[in-house]
């Protein structure tokens, strides 16, 4: 049992890894195509969420080491905060390079390619959100479930991103700055309810409350 959910976890850390780096790539040439804040920010939110996959197996692994097995629960909830302060740096910076846009702003070009990205982009951040949430639930996995809150808010972004694309293509206001904005709060609210879990109604530390891991002790 627990073998295979170590299989299952860092086989989800491979697969976050994998299609958020994709995605980084496409981003970041259409974001160059059409001289896009937002869209270059929600690559770089992509090259970090990689980064967070990496986390992921490497927790597992140690995790999932004879010796360190009973500190479990512990690691897991080391990688989540690890991960949660990576959600909310990244919507930090997304806020300030918002603010500078809107100080000084740029013109962007959306073509027919930018949008079928930014739809092909959601729909694989939507798809990767409900896996890792599915498998964060089944398996219970705090970090996975994270990350899949984390791939959730970047699907948000890109939505957000298409939205404000159809309203600049249709009345040609540009607002995608302070979409952006309004969306890193949200963003840096998630990352700081994965450090305080209180301060959500909704968290549960599913760990803590799995008969495999009683010896695990208090997080």
């Amino acid at each position: 049992m627990k073998a295979n959910r170590s299989q299952i976890i860092v086989r989800a850390g491979f697969l976050f890894i994998l299609v958020n780096f994709l995605l980084a790539v496409f981003n970041i040439i259409i974001g160059f195509l059409s001289n896009s804040l937002a869209i270059a920010s929600d690559a770089i939110h992509s090259l970090t969420d990689a980064i967070s996959g990496i986390i992921i197996i490497v927790s597992e692994k140690l995790a999932s080491h004879h010796k360190l097995s009973v500190h479990r629960a512990k690691i897991e909830r080391v990688t989540t905060i690890i991960i949660a302060l990576i959600i909310i740096a990244v919507g930090t910076h997304i806020i300030i390079d918002s603010i500078k846009n809107i100080i000084t702003p740029e013109e962007v070009d959306y073509s027919v390619p930018v949008m079928i990205v930014l739809i092909a982009s959601i729909a694989a951040k939507y798809a990767l959100a409900f896996y890792l949430k599915k498998a964060g639930k089944t398996h219970r996995s705090d970090v996975l479930i994270a990350s899949g809150a984390e791939t959730m808010n970047d699907a948000l972004i890109s939505v957000a991103v298409l939205v404000s694309a159809i309203i600049y293509l249709i009345w040609h206001i540009n607002i995608e700055s302070y979409i952006s904005i309004a969306i890193s709060i949200i963003i840096i609210k998630v990352g700081l309810e994965f450090i305080f879990p209180h301060l959500s109604h909704h968290h549960h530390h599913h760990l803590e409350q799995d008969p495999d891991h009683d010896h695990c002790g208090k997080v």
